[in-house]
């Protein structure tokens, strides 16, 4: 068979109202580009299905939800969506730009969180969860990469992609049986068993896992261990380990019983924590991007 040519996307989207100036990332189904918006005359972020994507109707739908989603929410801590479209096969939609990057990128360059830092990007992480919770909407992929940073550095969560909306069938049909969506490294117990019937616990885990991340520049992938090992929860300061062991408790019931709770016991004590991160770790590399795992799935059942 003949291999389909690559067509770049074009050059400008919506009718000459998007320009695209640079490209600033990209995935496995996706890209993003820096745009100048003409109309409004200031630059946006652009996210464009590639090709093969585009050819496949669930990579379709599912970026499509993923816009569709995003654009319900108004809140200061999650990304804005400006425009939805395609142009000559090739679906976006058009975003509020993060300048400051991810956070995953922050801690590639410079390594682990100063505590204070941390502390204050997962507290406004859980606001912006409250409001998605109180939408219907859970994450389901709350991880570094998709903690976006403003140019004043304040949070704004992305890449909805594989989100559930609680009360929409679509979300079940999307996430097909057998299918593990998530990041594992930050993935509740019950998401790596049964992605498709996770609640806003699921979400809390993951910002206990980032939280657990940003301080010690640590993998935080032995959290959601039945039998969780005290000694991992040493690495970070003692005012902090049970907010994050709540958060990482291994039945959902355990942990806090909404993003706004553990938002609460999290402002409880900013600014009274030694502002020193335990160790300086800089990261070798982070969790890889890919968001459907189907296999060697290791045994996370509660044990007694």
């Amino acid at each position: 068979m003949r291999r389909r040519q690559y067509r770049p996307p074009p050059a400008t989207l919506a009718a000459g109202r998007y320009e695209l100036l640079e490209a600033i990332g990209s995935g496995g189904m996706a890209s993003v580009f820096r745009v100048r918006d003409h109309w409004e005359g200031c630059d946006r972020a652009a996210k464009i299905l590639n090709e093969h994507g585009a050819s496949r109707d669930k990579t379709r739908n599912r970026f499509l939800k993923e816009a569709r989603t995003m654009s319900q929410l108004d809140h200061r801590n999650i990304v804005r969506i400006f425009d939805i479209g395609e142009e000559d096969g090739h679906y976006y939609f058009v975003m509020e730009l993060a300048v400051n990057g991810s956070l995953a990128a922050r801690m590639r360059q410079k390594g682990a969180v100063e505590l204070q830092t941390s502390l204050r990007l997962a507290f406004e992480a859980l606001l912006g969860l409250e409001h998605a919770h109180a939408a219907g909407v859970v994450h389901r992929d709350i991880k570094p990469h998709n903690i976006l940073l403003s140019e004043d550095d304040e949070v704004k969560l992305s890449d909805f992609g594989i989100a559930r909306l609680l009360s929409d069938a679509e979300s079940l049909r999307i996430t097909g049986t057998g299918d593990m969506l998530g990041t594992v490294a930050y993935m509740a117990p019950e998401q790596r068993l049964d992605p498709r019937k996770v609640g806003p616990e699921a979400d809390i885990y993951s910002i206990g896992a980032t939280l657990y991340m940003m301080i010690t520049g640590r993998r935080p992938m032995d959290l959601a261990l039945a039998k969780l090992d005290p000694n991992v929860l040493e690495r970070l300061p003692i005012a902090v380990r049970p907010i994050v062991r709540r958060a990482i408790a291994h039945r959902p019931e355990d942990r806090y019983g909404s993003a706004h709770q553990m938002a609460e016991a999290i402002a409880e004590i900013r600014g009274k924590e030694d502002p020193a991160t335990p160790a300086e770790v800089l990261m070798d590399e982070f969790e890889d991007d890919q968001t459907i795992l189907r296999a060697g799935r290791p045994n996370f059942s509660s044990q007694d």
